[in-house]
Protein backbone atom coordinates (compact mmCIF):
# COMPACT_ATOMS: atom_id res chain seq x y z
CA UNK A 1 0.00 0.00 0.00
CA UNK A 2 2.98 2.01 0.63
CA UNK A 3 4.43 1.67 -2.33
CA UNK A 4 1.06 2.73 -3.96
CA UNK A 5 1.21 5.51 -2.54
CA UNK A 6 4.57 6.53 -3.34
CA UNK A 7 3.80 6.26 -7.38
CA UNK A 8 0.76 8.02 -6.96
CA UNK A 9 2.53 10.73 -5.20
CA UNK A 10 5.25 10.98 -8.23
CA UNK A 11 2.62 10.40 -11.17
CA UNK A 12 0.79 13.73 -9.15
CA UNK A 13 4.48 15.74 -9.71
CA UNK A 14 4.56 14.35 -13.44
CA UNK A 15 1.11 15.88 -13.90
CA UNK A 16 1.86 19.08 -12.30
CA UNK A 17 4.83 20.00 -14.35
CA UNK A 18 2.87 18.93 -17.29
CA UNK A 19 0.36 21.34 -17.07
CA UNK A 20 1.70 24.50 -14.75
CA UNK A 21 4.71 25.21 -16.15
CA UNK A 22 4.47 27.56 -19.26
CA UNK A 23 6.80 26.93 -22.45
CA UNK A 24 9.63 29.22 -24.04
CA UNK A 25 10.65 29.04 -27.34
CA UNK A 26 14.06 28.11 -28.11
CA UNK A 27 16.01 26.65 -30.57
CA UNK A 28 18.94 26.90 -32.27
CA UNK A 29 18.23 29.34 -35.35
CA UNK A 30 18.79 28.63 -38.99
CA UNK A 31 18.32 30.04 -42.06
CA UNK A 32 14.91 29.09 -43.71
CA UNK A 33 15.11 31.63 -46.68
CA UNK A 34 16.99 34.92 -47.29
CA UNK A 35 16.39 37.96 -50.22
CA UNK A 36 18.56 37.43 -52.51
CA UNK A 37 19.32 33.71 -52.54
CA UNK A 38 22.99 32.22 -51.32
CA UNK A 39 25.06 32.98 -55.22
CA UNK A 40 21.91 34.17 -56.78
CA UNK A 41 22.54 36.64 -59.87
CA UNK A 42 19.86 39.46 -59.68
CA UNK A 43 19.16 42.17 -62.86
CA UNK A 44 18.76 44.84 -61.02
CA UNK A 45 19.60 45.77 -56.85
CA UNK A 46 17.22 45.20 -54.20
CA UNK A 47 15.83 48.23 -51.95
CA UNK A 48 16.58 45.91 -49.05
CA UNK A 49 17.95 42.44 -48.12
CA UNK A 50 16.37 40.32 -46.10
CA UNK A 51 17.03 36.85 -43.95
CA UNK A 52 14.08 34.43 -42.88
CA UNK A 53 15.00 32.15 -40.03
CA UNK A 54 13.24 28.97 -38.21
CA UNK A 55 12.05 30.90 -35.12
CA UNK A 56 11.90 33.49 -33.67
CA UNK A 57 15.20 35.61 -33.03
CA UNK A 58 16.35 37.87 -30.14
CA UNK A 59 15.42 41.38 -30.40
CA UNK A 60 18.91 42.21 -28.86
CA UNK A 61 22.60 41.57 -29.92
CA UNK A 62 21.65 40.73 -34.00
CA UNK A 63 23.24 42.50 -36.87
CA UNK A 64 22.84 42.66 -41.03
CA UNK A 65 25.65 44.75 -42.75
CA UNK A 66 25.93 44.21 -46.75
CA UNK A 67 29.43 44.69 -48.45
CA UNK A 68 30.73 45.76 -52.54
CA UNK A 69 33.74 43.20 -53.66
CA UNK A 70 35.85 46.04 -52.23
CA UNK A 71 34.49 45.74 -48.30
CA UNK A 72 32.72 48.91 -48.96
CA UNK A 73 29.24 48.72 -46.56
CA UNK A 74 26.73 49.50 -48.86
CA UNK A 75 23.37 49.01 -46.20
CA UNK A 76 21.56 51.52 -44.78
CA UNK A 77 22.89 50.76 -40.91
CA UNK A 78 18.83 50.00 -40.14
CA UNK A 79 19.01 46.41 -40.07
CA UNK A 80 16.62 45.36 -37.48
CA UNK A 81 14.01 42.00 -36.67
CA UNK A 82 10.38 42.49 -37.87
CA UNK A 83 8.25 43.55 -34.94
CA UNK A 84 5.79 41.94 -36.54
CA UNK A 85 7.65 38.77 -37.90
CA UNK A 86 10.66 38.16 -35.36
CA UNK A 87 11.70 35.48 -37.28
CA UNK A 88 12.72 37.60 -40.27
CA UNK A 89 16.32 39.84 -40.36
CA UNK A 90 16.21 42.91 -42.72
CA UNK A 91 18.11 45.99 -43.71
CA UNK A 92 17.46 48.53 -46.66
CA UNK A 93 20.32 49.21 -49.29
CA UNK A 94 21.67 52.68 -50.15
CA UNK A 95 20.27 53.29 -53.60
CA UNK A 96 21.79 52.50 -57.26
CA UNK A 97 24.20 50.06 -56.34
CA UNK A 98 26.23 48.95 -59.35
CA UNK A 99 26.57 45.54 -60.63
CA UNK A 100 28.88 43.29 -59.19
CA UNK A 101 29.83 41.05 -56.17
CA UNK A 102 28.32 41.59 -52.92
CA UNK A 103 28.38 40.09 -49.04
CA UNK A 104 25.28 39.92 -46.34
CA UNK A 105 27.21 39.63 -43.40
CA UNK A 106 24.17 38.77 -40.63
CA UNK A 107 24.45 37.45 -36.81
CA UNK A 108 21.23 36.69 -34.77
CA UNK A 109 21.16 35.37 -31.25
CA UNK A 110 18.55 32.13 -31.55
CA UNK A 111 16.33 31.67 -28.53
CA UNK A 112 18.26 29.25 -27.09
CA UNK A 113 20.42 32.11 -26.25
CA UNK A 114 22.95 30.90 -29.33
CA UNK A 115 24.45 32.89 -31.30
CA UNK A 116 24.55 32.10 -35.20
CA UNK A 117 26.67 34.07 -38.08
CA UNK A 118 27.67 33.86 -41.72
CA UNK A 119 27.97 34.92 -45.04
CA UNK A 120 25.76 35.16 -47.97
CA UNK A 121 27.37 36.15 -51.42
CA UNK A 122 25.21 37.21 -54.43
CA UNK A 123 25.44 39.15 -57.39
CA UNK A 124 23.80 42.29 -59.25
CA UNK A 125 24.39 41.95 -63.10
CA UNK A 126 27.09 39.74 -65.13
CA UNK A 127 29.85 42.47 -64.28
CA UNK A 128 32.59 40.05 -61.97
CA UNK A 129 30.10 36.91 -61.68
CA UNK A 130 33.30 34.50 -61.49
CA UNK A 131 34.13 36.17 -58.52
CA UNK A 132 31.20 36.61 -56.94
CA UNK A 133 30.05 33.23 -56.13
CA UNK A 134 31.21 31.15 -53.23
CA UNK A 135 29.91 29.55 -50.79
CA UNK A 136 27.38 30.42 -48.47
CA UNK A 137 29.57 30.51 -44.86
CA UNK A 138 26.84 29.72 -41.38
CA UNK A 139 28.49 29.21 -38.50
CA UNK A 140 26.50 28.44 -35.16
CA UNK A 141 27.96 28.38 -31.48
CA UNK A 142 29.99 25.88 -30.53
CA UNK A 143 30.60 25.15 -26.96
CA UNK A 144 33.52 26.04 -25.18
CA UNK A 145 34.90 24.76 -21.87
CA UNK A 146 33.46 27.76 -19.65
CA UNK A 147 30.10 26.56 -20.37
CA UNK A 148 30.85 23.36 -20.75
CA UNK A 149 31.84 23.20 -17.01
CA UNK A 150 29.24 25.74 -16.15
CA UNK A 151 26.22 23.67 -17.18
CA UNK A 152 27.75 20.50 -16.34
CA UNK A 153 27.77 22.33 -12.77
CA UNK A 154 24.46 23.28 -13.17
CA UNK A 155 22.84 19.76 -14.37
CA UNK A 156 25.14 17.87 -12.00
CA UNK A 157 23.91 19.73 -8.92
CA UNK A 158 20.41 20.14 -9.98
CA UNK A 159 20.18 16.12 -10.33
CA UNK A 160 22.13 15.58 -7.13
CA UNK A 161 19.46 17.79 -5.41
CA UNK A 162 16.56 15.97 -6.49
CA UNK A 163 18.15 12.60 -7.22
CA UNK A 164 19.52 12.33 -3.49
CA UNK A 165 15.88 13.71 -2.05
CA UNK A 166 14.36 10.57 -4.01
CA UNK A 167 16.78 8.31 -2.80
CA UNK A 168 16.27 9.38 0.83
CA UNK A 169 12.40 9.45 0.80
CA UNK A 170 12.24 5.88 -1.36
CA UNK A 171 14.78 3.79 -1.80
CA UNK A 172 16.40 4.37 1.93
CA UNK A 173 14.95 2.08 4.69
CA UNK A 174 13.40 4.18 7.01
CA UNK A 175 15.45 2.54 9.66
CA UNK A 176 18.66 4.05 8.38
CA UNK A 177 17.12 7.80 7.98
CA UNK A 178 16.67 7.60 11.87
CA UNK A 179 20.18 7.67 12.14
CA UNK A 180 21.36 10.79 13.22
CA UNK A 181 24.86 10.59 11.60
CA UNK A 182 23.19 9.17 8.17
CA UNK A 183 20.86 11.91 8.45
CA UNK A 184 23.26 14.51 8.79
CA UNK A 185 25.44 13.21 5.88
CA UNK A 186 22.17 13.09 3.70
CA UNK A 187 21.95 16.78 4.26
CA UNK A 188 25.85 17.82 3.80
CA UNK A 189 25.41 16.15 0.75
CA UNK A 190 21.99 18.07 0.07
CA UNK A 191 23.79 21.73 1.12
CA UNK A 192 26.52 20.60 -1.29
CA UNK A 193 24.54 20.01 -4.11
CA UNK A 194 22.38 23.49 -3.53
CA UNK A 195 25.54 25.80 -2.86
CA UNK A 196 27.10 24.42 -6.35
CA UNK A 197 23.55 24.39 -8.24
CA UNK A 198 23.58 28.27 -6.94
CA UNK A 199 27.42 28.99 -8.11
CA UNK A 200 26.69 27.62 -11.26
CA UNK A 201 23.33 29.36 -11.69
CA UNK A 202 24.86 32.40 -10.48
CA UNK A 203 27.68 32.15 -13.26
CA UNK A 204 25.58 31.23 -15.94
CA UNK A 205 24.30 34.55 -16.22
CA UNK A 206 27.87 37.03 -17.05
CA UNK A 207 28.29 33.35 -19.35
CA UNK A 208 25.19 33.77 -21.42
CA UNK A 209 26.09 37.88 -21.85
CA UNK A 210 29.13 36.90 -23.33
CA UNK A 211 27.96 34.18 -25.60
CA UNK A 212 25.61 36.53 -27.24
CA UNK A 213 27.57 39.69 -27.30
CA UNK A 214 30.72 38.04 -27.99
CA UNK A 215 32.51 39.88 -26.01
CA UNK A 216 35.12 38.28 -23.49
CA UNK A 217 34.06 37.65 -19.73
CA UNK A 218 36.69 40.62 -19.07
CA UNK A 219 34.32 43.37 -21.30
CA UNK A 220 30.95 41.61 -19.57
CA UNK A 221 29.57 44.70 -17.68
CA UNK A 222 25.90 45.55 -15.86
CA UNK A 223 24.50 47.14 -19.19
CA UNK A 224 24.86 44.04 -20.97
CA UNK A 225 24.16 41.99 -18.14
CA UNK A 226 20.87 44.36 -17.86
CA UNK A 227 20.12 43.84 -21.74
CA UNK A 228 20.45 39.95 -21.52
CA UNK A 229 18.09 40.14 -18.46
CA UNK A 230 15.72 41.98 -20.00
CA UNK A 231 15.86 41.65 -23.64
CA UNK A 232 16.36 37.90 -23.83
CA UNK A 233 14.21 34.42 -23.49
CA UNK A 234 17.30 33.09 -21.36
CA UNK A 235 17.06 36.26 -19.10
CA UNK A 236 13.24 35.84 -18.56
CA UNK A 237 14.23 32.09 -18.02
CA UNK A 238 16.72 32.77 -15.55
CA UNK A 239 15.22 35.43 -13.42
CA UNK A 240 12.48 32.09 -12.91
CA UNK A 241 15.52 29.65 -11.83
CA UNK A 242 16.81 31.98 -9.50
CA UNK A 243 12.79 32.55 -8.03
CA UNK A 244 13.17 28.30 -7.61
CA UNK A 245 16.41 28.70 -6.41
CA UNK A 246 16.09 31.34 -3.18
CA UNK A 247 12.79 29.30 -2.62
CA UNK A 248 14.89 25.78 -2.40
CA UNK A 249 17.05 27.87 -0.30
CA UNK A 250 14.52 28.75 2.35
CA UNK A 251 12.74 25.10 2.63
CA UNK A 252 16.60 23.17 2.44
CA UNK A 253 16.71 25.22 5.91
CA UNK A 254 14.16 23.81 7.62
CA UNK A 255 14.76 20.00 6.69
CA UNK A 256 16.10 19.37 10.27
CA UNK A 257 12.51 19.21 11.54
CA UNK A 258 10.39 16.45 13.18
CA UNK A 259 9.75 14.21 10.83
CA UNK A 260 6.02 14.84 9.92
CA UNK A 261 7.40 18.39 8.70
CA UNK A 262 10.36 16.82 7.10
CA UNK A 263 8.24 14.71 4.83
CA UNK A 264 6.26 17.62 3.86
CA UNK A 265 9.82 19.87 3.54
CA UNK A 266 11.06 17.70 1.34
CA UNK A 267 8.30 16.79 -1.31
CA UNK A 268 8.17 20.48 -2.00
CA UNK A 269 12.07 20.54 -2.07
CA UNK A 270 12.04 17.79 -4.86
CA UNK A 271 8.95 19.06 -6.78
CA UNK A 272 10.75 22.59 -6.84
CA UNK A 273 14.06 20.92 -7.79
CA UNK A 274 12.56 19.32 -10.33
CA UNK A 275 11.04 22.55 -11.74
CA UNK A 276 14.60 23.63 -12.34
CA UNK A 277 14.51 20.77 -14.71
CA UNK A 278 11.66 21.51 -16.08
CA UNK A 279 13.30 24.80 -17.14
CA UNK A 280 16.32 23.62 -18.73
CA UNK A 281 13.41 21.44 -20.76
CA UNK A 282 12.10 24.93 -21.79
CA UNK A 283 15.57 25.98 -22.94
CA UNK A 284 16.55 23.02 -24.95
CA UNK A 285 15.71 21.99 -28.68
CA UNK A 286 12.30 20.77 -27.79
CA UNK A 287 10.47 23.64 -27.47
CA UNK A 288 11.58 24.47 -30.61
CA UNK A 289 8.99 22.14 -32.24
CA UNK A 290 5.77 23.03 -33.93
CA UNK A 291 3.73 21.19 -31.20
CA UNK A 292 5.82 22.19 -28.15
CA UNK A 293 4.29 20.23 -25.49
CA UNK A 294 4.87 16.65 -26.09
CA UNK A 295 8.71 17.10 -27.11
CA UNK A 296 8.45 19.21 -23.83
CA UNK A 297 7.45 16.93 -21.39
CA UNK A 298 9.63 13.82 -22.95
CA UNK A 299 12.66 15.85 -22.98
CA UNK A 300 11.74 16.70 -19.20
CA UNK A 301 11.30 12.98 -18.27
CA UNK A 302 14.15 11.67 -20.04
CA UNK A 303 15.94 15.10 -17.63
CA UNK A 304 14.06 13.59 -14.76
CA UNK A 305 14.96 10.13 -15.41
CA UNK A 306 18.55 10.85 -15.17
CA UNK A 307 18.72 13.19 -12.23
CA UNK A 308 17.32 10.39 -10.51
CA UNK A 309 19.54 7.62 -11.34
CA UNK A 310 22.61 9.96 -11.18
CA UNK A 311 21.59 11.52 -7.63
CA UNK A 312 20.42 7.89 -6.29
CA UNK A 313 24.44 6.92 -7.24
CA UNK A 314 25.54 9.84 -5.33
CA UNK A 315 23.44 8.86 -2.45
CA UNK A 316 25.07 5.34 -2.50
CA UNK A 317 28.83 6.34 -3.19
CA UNK A 318 28.34 8.70 0.05
CA UNK A 319 27.08 6.35 2.16
CA UNK A 320 29.49 3.30 0.87
CA UNK A 321 31.02 3.41 4.58
CA UNK A 322 28.12 1.79 5.74
CA UNK A 323 28.43 -1.61 3.63
CA UNK A 324 31.10 -2.28 6.09
CA UNK A 325 29.34 -1.96 9.15
CA UNK A 326 28.09 -4.97 10.30
CA UNK A 327 25.04 -4.11 11.40
CA UNK A 328 23.90 -2.15 8.43
CA UNK A 329 25.46 -4.35 5.71
CA UNK A 330 22.14 -5.81 4.92
CA UNK A 331 20.23 -2.60 4.98
CA UNK A 332 22.59 -1.38 2.36
CA UNK A 333 22.30 -4.24 0.07
CA UNK A 334 18.61 -3.78 0.80
CA UNK A 335 18.69 -0.22 -0.85
CA UNK A 336 20.48 -1.78 -4.10
CA UNK A 337 17.03 -4.01 -4.61
CA UNK A 338 15.11 -1.09 -3.26
CA UNK A 339 16.58 0.98 -6.17
CA UNK A 340 16.61 -1.95 -8.67
CA UNK A 341 12.70 -1.96 -8.66
CA UNK A 342 12.57 2.20 -9.82
CA UNK A 343 16.16 0.89 -11.93
CA UNK A 344 14.33 -0.55 -14.43
CA UNK A 345 12.06 2.36 -14.81
CA UNK A 346 14.53 4.45 -15.65
CA UNK A 347 16.49 2.75 -18.07
CA UNK A 348 13.12 2.41 -20.04
CA UNK A 349 11.86 6.03 -19.28
CA UNK A 350 15.27 7.38 -20.71
CA UNK A 351 15.30 4.83 -23.80
CA UNK A 352 11.85 5.44 -24.79
CA UNK A 353 12.58 9.28 -24.37
CA UNK A 354 15.51 8.94 -26.08
CA UNK A 355 14.63 7.37 -29.20
CA UNK A 356 11.83 9.82 -29.51
CA UNK A 357 14.35 12.96 -29.74
CA UNK A 358 16.58 11.18 -31.65
CA UNK A 359 13.60 10.95 -33.96
CA UNK A 360 12.63 14.14 -33.92
CA UNK A 361 16.69 15.69 -34.51
CA UNK A 362 18.82 12.62 -36.31
CA UNK A 363 16.54 12.82 -40.22
CA UNK A 364 18.53 10.02 -41.28
CA UNK A 365 21.42 7.35 -41.09
CA UNK A 366 23.74 9.88 -42.89
CA UNK A 367 23.06 12.54 -40.43
CA UNK A 368 23.66 10.61 -37.25
CA UNK A 369 27.65 9.69 -38.75
CA UNK A 370 28.52 12.72 -40.54
CA UNK A 371 27.25 15.79 -37.95
CA UNK A 372 28.75 16.35 -34.85
CA UNK A 373 25.13 16.15 -33.23
CA UNK A 374 24.64 12.58 -34.43
CA UNK A 375 28.82 11.85 -33.23
CA UNK A 376 28.14 13.04 -30.00
CA UNK A 377 24.48 11.31 -29.90
CA UNK A 378 25.99 7.94 -30.98
CA UNK A 379 28.92 8.58 -27.93
CA UNK A 380 26.17 9.37 -25.03
CA UNK A 381 24.42 6.44 -26.40
CA UNK A 382 27.30 3.68 -25.97
CA UNK A 383 27.97 5.42 -22.99
CA UNK A 384 24.46 5.22 -21.64
CA UNK A 385 24.84 0.93 -22.46
CA UNK A 386 27.79 1.24 -20.41
CA UNK A 387 25.90 2.26 -17.60
CA UNK A 388 23.37 0.15 -17.50
CA UNK A 389 25.70 -3.21 -17.99
CA UNK A 390 27.53 -1.54 -14.39
CA UNK A 391 24.12 -1.01 -12.95
CA UNK A 392 23.30 -4.83 -14.02
CA UNK A 393 26.53 -6.02 -11.99
CA UNK A 394 25.51 -4.19 -8.79
CA UNK A 395 22.36 -5.15 -8.52
CA UNK A 396 23.16 -8.94 -8.89
CA UNK A 397 26.04 -8.21 -6.15
CA UNK A 398 23.43 -7.09 -3.99
CA UNK A 399 20.91 -9.68 -4.59
CA UNK A 400 23.25 -12.55 -4.17
CA UNK A 401 24.20 -10.29 -0.57
CA UNK A 402 27.52 -9.90 -1.43
CA UNK A 403 28.79 -6.54 0.09
CA UNK A 404 32.56 -7.01 -0.92
CA UNK A 405 33.67 -5.17 -4.30
CA UNK A 406 30.44 -2.98 -4.61
CA UNK A 407 32.69 0.11 -4.15
CA UNK A 408 34.47 -0.15 -7.16
CA UNK A 409 31.38 -0.79 -9.98
CA UNK A 410 28.88 1.56 -8.03
CA UNK A 411 32.13 4.25 -7.95
CA UNK A 412 32.17 3.68 -12.29
CA UNK A 413 28.94 4.04 -12.86
CA UNK A 414 28.68 7.17 -11.36
CA UNK A 415 31.79 8.41 -13.12
CA UNK A 416 30.17 7.35 -15.96
CA UNK A 417 27.12 8.76 -15.28
CA UNK A 418 28.61 12.44 -14.99
CA UNK A 419 30.20 11.70 -18.76
CA UNK A 420 27.02 11.33 -20.24
CA UNK A 421 26.23 14.47 -18.73
CA UNK A 422 28.66 16.19 -20.39
CA UNK A 423 27.73 14.75 -23.75
CA UNK A 424 24.35 15.87 -22.65
CA UNK A 425 25.77 19.42 -22.38
CA UNK A 426 27.07 19.25 -25.70
CA UNK A 427 23.74 18.49 -27.34
CA UNK A 428 21.90 20.56 -25.85
CA UNK A 429 24.79 23.38 -27.36
CA UNK A 430 24.95 22.04 -30.30
CA UNK A 431 23.13 22.83 -33.66
CA UNK A 432 20.39 19.27 -34.73
CA UNK A 433 21.41 16.93 -37.35
CA UNK A 434 18.18 18.68 -38.84
CA UNK A 435 20.21 21.40 -40.05
CA UNK A 436 22.41 19.14 -42.23
CA UNK A 437 20.74 16.37 -43.25
CA UNK A 438 23.46 15.63 -45.97
CA UNK A 439 23.01 14.77 -49.31
CA UNK A 440 19.76 13.22 -50.38
CA UNK A 441 19.70 9.75 -52.45
CA UNK A 442 16.75 7.75 -52.56
CA UNK A 443 14.95 4.94 -55.23
CA UNK A 444 11.40 4.66 -55.79
CA UNK A 445 9.93 1.56 -57.90
CA UNK A 446 7.29 2.13 -60.43
CA UNK A 447 5.24 1.36 -63.21
CA UNK A 448 6.55 -2.66 -62.63
CA UNK A 449 9.68 -2.58 -61.62
CA UNK A 450 10.71 0.53 -62.86
CA UNK A 451 13.36 2.00 -60.70
CA UNK A 452 14.22 6.45 -60.68
CA UNK A 453 16.50 7.63 -58.77
CA UNK A 454 17.38 11.30 -57.35
CA UNK A 455 19.93 12.48 -55.73
CA UNK A 456 20.46 15.95 -54.27
CA UNK A 457 23.77 17.28 -53.76
CA UNK A 458 24.70 19.16 -51.34
CA UNK A 459 20.76 19.16 -50.23
CA UNK A 460 21.25 22.38 -49.09
CA UNK A 461 19.78 25.92 -49.27
CA UNK A 462 21.14 27.25 -52.93
CA UNK A 463 22.93 25.97 -55.68
CA UNK A 464 22.14 21.83 -55.74
CA UNK A 465 23.34 18.79 -58.25
CA UNK A 466 19.96 17.13 -59.08
CA UNK A 467 20.67 14.01 -60.61
CA UNK A 468 18.12 11.11 -61.91
CA UNK A 469 19.04 7.77 -62.74
CA UNK A 470 16.20 5.47 -64.55
CA UNK A 471 16.60 1.38 -64.71
CA UNK A 472 14.04 -1.04 -65.84
CA UNK A 473 13.41 -4.37 -63.64
CA UNK A 474 16.01 -5.94 -65.14
CA UNK A 475 18.74 -2.71 -63.31
CA UNK A 476 19.90 -1.97 -67.07
CA UNK A 477 19.43 1.56 -67.79
CA UNK A 478 16.01 2.94 -69.96
CA UNK A 479 16.95 4.39 -73.14
CA UNK A 480 14.28 5.52 -75.27
CA UNK A 481 13.42 8.63 -73.27
CA UNK A 482 11.90 11.79 -74.88
CA UNK A 483 12.08 14.66 -71.66
CA UNK A 484 12.56 14.39 -68.12
CA UNK A 485 11.58 17.19 -65.86
CA UNK A 486 11.43 17.78 -62.08
CA UNK A 487 8.92 20.04 -60.23
CA UNK A 488 9.55 21.61 -57.20
CA UNK A 489 7.13 22.28 -54.25
CA UNK A 490 7.96 23.50 -50.74
CA UNK A 491 5.31 21.62 -48.21
CA UNK A 492 6.05 24.11 -45.60
CA UNK A 493 5.00 27.07 -47.18
CA UNK A 494 2.89 28.19 -50.37
CA UNK A 495 5.89 29.19 -52.79
CA UNK A 496 3.95 27.86 -56.12
CA UNK A 497 5.91 25.60 -57.84
CA UNK A 498 8.79 25.68 -60.14
CA UNK A 499 9.70 23.10 -62.96
CA UNK A 500 12.95 22.43 -64.92
CA UNK A 501 14.33 20.19 -67.57
CA UNK A 502 17.23 17.80 -67.34
CA UNK A 503 19.67 17.19 -69.82
CA UNK A 504 21.16 13.40 -70.64
CA UNK A 505 24.80 12.50 -69.23
CA UNK A 506 24.53 9.58 -70.38
CA UNK A 507 22.15 6.26 -71.10
CA UNK A 508 19.55 6.46 -68.07
CA UNK A 509 21.47 9.34 -66.55
CA UNK A 510 20.04 13.22 -66.10
CA UNK A 511 21.09 15.94 -63.95
CA UNK A 512 20.86 19.61 -63.33
CA UNK A 513 22.15 22.13 -61.60
CA UNK A 514 20.48 25.56 -60.44
CA UNK A 515 19.12 27.31 -57.24
CA UNK A 516 16.06 25.22 -57.24
CA UNK A 517 15.68 24.92 -53.05
CA UNK A 518 15.34 28.41 -51.91
CA UNK A 519 14.42 27.33 -48.57
CA UNK A 520 15.24 24.85 -45.75
CA UNK A 521 12.70 22.05 -44.94
CA UNK A 522 10.59 20.05 -46.47
CA UNK A 523 10.17 19.55 -50.49
CA UNK A 524 8.53 17.45 -52.68
CA UNK A 525 10.35 17.06 -56.04
CA UNK A 526 8.35 15.18 -59.43
CA UNK A 527 9.96 13.30 -61.27
CA UNK A 528 8.29 13.19 -64.61
CA UNK A 529 9.11 10.74 -67.84
CA UNK A 530 8.15 10.87 -70.61
CA UNK A 531 9.45 7.68 -73.34
CA UNK A 532 9.48 8.35 -77.05
CA UNK A 533 5.98 5.48 -76.88
CA UNK A 534 4.59 8.42 -75.15
CA UNK A 535 4.33 6.53 -71.99
CA UNK A 536 4.47 8.22 -68.69
CA UNK A 537 6.52 7.65 -65.45
CA UNK A 538 5.72 9.74 -62.55
CA UNK A 539 6.85 9.55 -58.82
CA UNK A 540 7.35 11.66 -56.09
CA UNK A 541 10.20 12.38 -53.52
CA UNK A 542 10.16 13.62 -50.03
CA UNK A 543 13.54 16.02 -49.35
CA UNK A 544 14.43 17.53 -46.28
CA UNK A 545 16.34 20.12 -47.26
CA UNK A 546 19.13 21.55 -44.54
CA UNK A 547 20.51 24.84 -44.11
CA UNK A 548 24.12 24.09 -43.81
Amino acid sequence: MQTKQKVSTLLLIFALFLFLFPSISSAHAYIKKSTPLENETVEKAPSEVMIKFDESIQPAFNSIKVFDSEGNRVDKKNGRVDPKQPSILTSGLKNGLPDGSYRIKWRVVSSDGHPVEGVIPFQVGDEGQNSATSNKVTKGYKPKADLIVIRWLQYFSNAGYVGLIFFYMMVMPYKLREIESVDKKFRRLINASLTLLFFSLLLSLPLQASIESGFPWSEVSFPLIENVLMNTSYGHSWTIQIALLITLVLLTSFMGMAESTKRIILWACFILGSALLWTKSMTSHAASQSNQFLPIAMDFLHLFGASIWIGSLIGFVGFLSLRKNTDFKQDYLRMIKNFSKWGLIIVLLLTCTGIYSSLLYIPNLSALVQTTYGQVLIGKVSLFVLMVVLAGVNFLKGKRGTANGLGTPIKGELLTGLIILILSVVLTNLPTAMQSPGPFKETNIVNEGKQITLAATPNIIGTNLFEVTLKDKAGQPIKDIEQLHLTFTMLEMDMGKETVNLAKTAEGKYEVKGLHFTMAGKWNVHVHVLTKSLESIDTDFIVLVGSQ
